[in-house]
């Protein structure tokens, strides 16, 4: 079977970081070993025509190329790179990363090649993270995607709600979860624990860091030693590393000589992956999530799952992702996002009490092994298998269901 994932990004090594590329570069590899055929088109604002990357971050094919913006006319010369590589690698199902951009484009591919689509919603539905979902033209386009689908997927009931309030699709619905390969964590697990605490996550207002600083500031004043370890890069890298500096705590950019951590400081390691962030999350203390859903909602983070795979006890914000987790077994301590002194409190107490990290670090690598990669995709493998299915059965049309919401 061969699968379309239409990807609004560029997916290269160089620019792809966390979030929905990390999901489907996770995701592909485990697809072909069930038989399909996995191609990438990733959008890219630099070319006007199909490309091939240098460096990617995924053993799929890959192509670049112009993605339409989702309005009333369309480009042809922007769509057509993918209808002919629709074409050329005789395509049978197209998956769309997200409802608005790459749902409204391969909407725009099966009105003039009649592919079947399957949506999986994605954060730029949730209107603290986009602030267009509010306007009636964007969702007017968004219901139109979701009624056309030959499926719709969700990583959470909560996304599940969330997209039926744009277009009833409960019929055609499936939730599935993000996934982790949990025999690739296997050995980290097993890796002594440092002197370190750690936040990870792209440098964006709404991810909490701010918050970690704050709290880790009076760690210090506690008499605290373990340092702080920030993961990732980001717009907000810049006012983190002031903020840092105005409290008066050891500032260490750009770290990477993970031989010899000080104690008492902030570091900040860039992005990191592969083996540098298994070893980084197995390694640490705890793994702290400040995510504040006022300012930016998580769909459903890969890294809390990474967590709990390495075997570690999490503090998090109080979240409906962080919710949803701790109904499917993760044991985590859920605290106020912007409560400064809840997050130091709670961290304290974790830091102070090695035997209750182990134990709920325990409980942690158990529940993980529902996530793994394997059974999350063969779900995706049926969903595209109905699919093409239905594409047989109506000869390339699609039902068009009455809204019931």
């Amino acid at each position: 079977m061969r699968v379309l994932f239409l990807y609004p990004r560029t997916l290269d090594a160089d620019r792809s970081v966390g979030g929905v590329a990390e999901f489907l570069c996770s995701l592909v590899p485990v697809l072909k070993q069930l038989g399909v055929d996995p191609i990438i088109y990733a959008g890219d604002k630099t070319v006007n025509k199909l490309t091939v990357p240098a460096q990617v971050l995924t053993d799929a094919k890959v192509y670049n190329g112009p993605f339409i913006k989702p309005s009333l006319f369309i480009s042809k010369s922007k769509l057509a790179p993918v209808l002919k590589l629709c074409h050329m690698a005789d395509i049978e199902v197209i998956h769309a990363q997200g409802t608005y951009t790459a749902g409204f484009m391969a909407w725009q591919i099966h009105k003039r090649t009649g592919i079947p689509y399957v949506v999986t919603s994605h954060s730029d539905i949730l209107t603290t993270n986009s602030k267009r979902i509010n306007r009636s033209n964007v969702r007017r386009r968004c219901r139109h995607v979701l009624k056309h689908a030959a499926a719709v997927t969700h990583l959470t009931l909560m996304m599940e709600e969330i997209s039926h309030q744009l277009w009833d699709t409960r019929q055609k619905s499936t939730v599935i979860g993000n996934g982790i390969d949990c025999l690739s964590w296997k050995p980290y697990a097993q890796l002594p624990e440092r002197n370190y605490i750690l936040g990870i996550g792209r440098l964006e207002r709404g991810k909490g860091f701010d918050v970690l600083l704050d709290m880790y500031a009076r760690l210090v004043q506690r008499d605290i030693t373990s340092s702080l370890i920030i993961a990732g890069k980001g717009s907000e890298e810049q006012n983190l590393f002031a903020q840092t500096r105005r409290l008066g705590l050891r500032l260490v950019t750009d770290f990477k000589d993970f031989s010899h951590i000080p104690e008492k400081s902030v570091m900040f390691t860039g992005y990191v992956r592969d083996e540098v962030k298994k070893r980084l999350i197995a390694q640490s203390q705890c793994v702290l999530f400040a995510t504040q859903p006022d300012l930016w909602e998580e769909a459903f983070g890969i890294v809390q799952l990474e967590a709990m795979v390495a075997g570690k006890p999490i503090i998090a914000s109080d979240t409906n992702a962080t919710r949803f987790l701790q109904q499917t077994g993760l044991q985590v301590d859920i605290v106020k996002p912007n409560d400064v002194q809840a997050w130091a409190d709670q961290t304290e107490v974790l830091l102070r009490d090695p035997l209750l990290r182990m134990k709920l670090g325990e409980v942690n690598l158990k529940a993980a092994a529902q996530f793994d990669w394997q059974p999350i995709a063969k779900q995706y493998y049926d969903v595209f298998v109905q699919a093409e299915h239905f594409r047989h059965v109506h000869g390339g049309s699609h039902r068009i269901q009455k809204n019931k919401s």
